[in-house]
């Protein structure tokens, strides 16, 4: 997910994304406040923190941070999520930030599919 601080991850999206069947975890560029501990990803997942962190994450999801937090940014390093395919069908997706990585297996797709 390409998101950011104060955009993207809003809870419409996530609570779509976490029901979507298959998903086995979600990546995102940029750590984001709108999504609350509802639907927060794990750390090793994000590559972005904030630059500032928060001294408390909102448990609900909400549309924007609240006015007591200010306007959380990140104008520090950036870092990238990288993925590496695979001939087999494969694939690796590293966290440029920890180095945390991944590997996924292929998909069985039946024939004609």
């Amino acid at each position: 997910m390409n998101d950011g601080p104060s955009k993207g991850g809003p809870p419409a999206t996530m609570k779509t994304l976490f029901a979507s069947p298959g998903l086995e975890n979600l990546w995102e560029i940029h750590f984001s406040i709108l999504s609350g501990q509802e639907y927060t990803v794990p750390g090793l997942f994000i590559a972005n923190n904030l630059d500032d962190p928060i001294t408390a994450m909102p448990i609900e999801p909400g549309s924007e941070p609240p006015r007591s937090m200010g306007m959380p940014v990140h104008d520090g390093k950036a870092y990238y999520i990288k993925v590496s395919a695979q001939a087999d069908g494969t694939f690796t997706v590293t966290n440029q930030r920890n180095m945390f990585s991944k590997t996924y297996g292929a998909r069985f797709r039946p024939e004609g599919n």
